[in-house]
């Protein structure tokens, strides 16, 4: 499909197709970039997408330890009134 670039105020847009915006869907929000002279328009990233999987492969390798607790330090050692 081609289009006509349109002027809104000091910018350039065009129109996306009530079918694209079905098709991707988009609600309200999108993610755009530049990639190679490309104009990438995709949905945006949730915030903490994927974390949920991330810790279940951890629990199952028994792998549900603090990485606080396994540094020791000199402060924690020697300055550090508990």
């Amino acid at each position: 499909m081609i289009t006509k670039l349109r002027k809104i105020g000091n910018s350039k847009g065009v129109i996306i197709p009530s079918q694209f915006l079905k098709e991707c869907q988009f609600d309200r929000d999108v993610s755009i970039r530049v990639d190679n002279k490309a104009v990438i328009i995709s949905n945006p990233e949730q915030s903490r997408s994927g974390w949920s999987e991330a810790f279940s492969k951890s629990l199952s390798r028994d792998n549900d330890f603090l990485i606080d607790d396994t540094i020791a330090n000199g402060f924690d050692e020697k300055e550090w009134s508990w």
